[in-house]
């Protein structure tokens, strides 16, 4: 794909760096392209795109973010590039806004290519799924937000409610949907259930704390990654329209982004929920900036890991149970110190062929060889009998 086949949905956003740590040589600012700059330039699968849903006024969140962005220490990134290229136009109307970013996410998806989205609200996100799903199958998406955006209205769509056009999804088109980082008492119990009676997955914040590897593998296995800002608290992200006391603490969000670019799926990355910051927002847009920088850091050391090849250092384990036919098989690359479980494809329609493998953890083994059934495996196992 050319980069004028892109822009033609996108204006520049002309954003000048803020360089105050370091010299500007050896800030991220440095390595920036801007893409309509290169209007023949061929986008890689390796290449980064930045693009941001605002307004094009110096004010607007994506260009604050990018102020900050590019000042902050420049990346060793020797396998692709890193563009901006500029922002959706702000004189569209919401539905045209809605069909660009479906439009820019599915072009992004046949090239491969990295694409990360700043500024706008979260349910932008159920528009880059659909720009997926025109060509993809069996797509995993993990949101991180306070609470499940869904209130059972299939008649309205907004940053509320979204979720909703996600949940019933079938298997074959969206296989994975997990929320990390959810709140109790702002998501009602039965909200929960309904994810849970989908065989999806959510971690509350509670769960998270002192324990946030737990989330590692459902990050390192998600294709798209969407964050809303009102996951971190308000004394670590102050201004915004949802002021938490509680939340995710500012090292913790930039850990679960950085788990997602060092996922060997990760081909998007979206950070929203910044539209409305009143007060103290320079704080709020630097720890934005520094999300997105642990995200490209993480892309940055990312190595394809495939523990199905006859190495030595990947290591496979069979686990029977009492159940006629079905063993559980494990594998772990002893370099990394990741563990895997495999499920085959045992469909009648021959939707999914082969074998799927999903990311679990070192317990679920432990629970396995204890002859406890891990409920990772469990849900995963009854979707595939499903698809």
């Amino acid at each position: 794909m050319f980069a004028n086949e892109l822009t033609a949905y996108l204006v520049p956003s002309d954003t000048v760096g803020s360089y105050p740590f370091a010299d500007k040589k050896h800030c991220m600012g440095s390595q920036i392209i801007r893409l309509h700059d290169h209007p023949d330039a061929t986008i890689h699968p390796t290449d980064i795109l930045i693009v941001g849903i605002d307004a094009r006024d110096s004010d607007s969140p994506s260009n604050l973010i990018r102020k900050q962005l590019w000042g902050l220490s420049s990346i060793h990134y020797p396998k692709g590039r890193v563009f901006d290229a500029g922002n959706i136009p702000a004189n569209l109307t919401l539905a045209q806004q809605y069909q660009a970013v479906e439009t820019i996410s599915a072009m992004l998806t046949e090239c491969k290519a990295q694409l990360i989205f700043i500024g706008g609200t979260q349910e932008f996100t159920s528009k880059v799924y659909s720009g997926w799903r025109i060509s993809q199958k069996f797509i995993r998406l993990a949101i991180i937000d306070c609470k499940i955006d869904w209130d059972g209205n299939y008649d309205d769509f907004h940053e509320d409610n979204f979720v909703n056009n996600l949940m019933d999804e079938p298997y074959e088109k969206l296989v994975d949907l997990s929320f990390i980082g959810i709140q109790g008492y702002l998501t009602p119990q039965h909200i929960q259930q309904r994810v849970l009676r989908r065989k999806h997955e959510h971690i509350r914040l509670g769960n998270l704390r002192g324990n946030i590897h737990e989330a590692e593998p459902l990050l390192f296995d998600a294709h798209l990654v969407s964050i809303d800002m009102s996951a971190v608290r308000a004394s670590d992200a102050p201004g915004l329209k949802v002021s938490n006391p509680n939340g995710l603490y500012a090292e913790e969000v930039c850990m679960l982004a950085r788990y997602a670019g060092v996922g060997q799926n990760s081909k998007f990355f979206g950070l929203f929920g910044l539209g409305a910051i009143e007060g103290p927002q320079k704080q709020t847009i630097m720890l934005a900036a520094q999300v997105v920088w642990h995200y490209i850091e993480g892309v940055s050391h990312r190595k394809l890991e495939n523990p199905l090849k006859n190495l030595p250092y990947n290591k496979k384990y069979v686990i029977n149970i009492d159940v006629p036919g079905i063993e559980m098989v494990f594998y772990k690359n002893e370099h990394s110190g990741n563990w895997w479980f495999e499920l085959a494809g045992l469909n009648k329609r021959k939707l999914m062929r082969g074998k799927i493998l999903v990311r679990c953890t070192a317990s679920d083994y432990t629970s396995a060889s204890n002859g406890d059934i891990p409920q990772r495996w469990m849900r995963w196992y009854q979707k595939v009998q499903k698809i």
